[in-house]
């Protein structure tokens, strides 16, 4: 069982201006040296949309969601890999278990393979497992 979130950032040294329309809203917007997290302060200026899941049903629904609102718009978001230092879909996920596993279906994977950002993984484990 995990949960997590799928964001896609787009960052860079300048400022981020991005137009996705009325259902890709950001979440989250950080201005360069806003203090985000135990008094560090962002390093760049980043645009981010976010989309939560809780189990892996909700995670293949939100990476379905989020790839299908993308790749409807895989001009533009490729415009802007093209434009700012980093465009990337991350994925988030959390465990209280040392082990995770997922897949994408490949119908994702073929809406995904038409952006020009990269595709990341960030697995968040409490290592609470027991000799399972």
């Amino acid at each position: 069982m995990f949960n997590g979130e799928i964001v896609f950032t787009i960052a860079d040294e300048e400022r981020v201006e991005v137009d996705l329309g009325a259902e890709i809203i950001p979440t989250r917007i950080v201005k360069k040296g806003d203090v985000v997290v135990l008094g560090r302060k962002a390093p760049k200026n980043r645009w981010m949309y976010k989309i939560s899941y809780g189990n892996e049903k909700e995670y293949l629904e939100s990476l379905e969601k989020m790839a299908n609102q993308l790749s409807d718009k895989a001009e533009y978001v490729n415009k802007l890999a093209r434009t700012y230092e980093e465009v990337s879909i991350i994925i988030y996920m959390r465990s209280e278990f040392a082990e995770i596993g997922c897949s994408i279906p490949s119908h994702i994977l073929k809406k995904l393979s038409a952006l020009d950002c990269s595709l990341n993984f960030n697995v968040l484990s409490f290592g609470m497992a027991k000799n399972v």
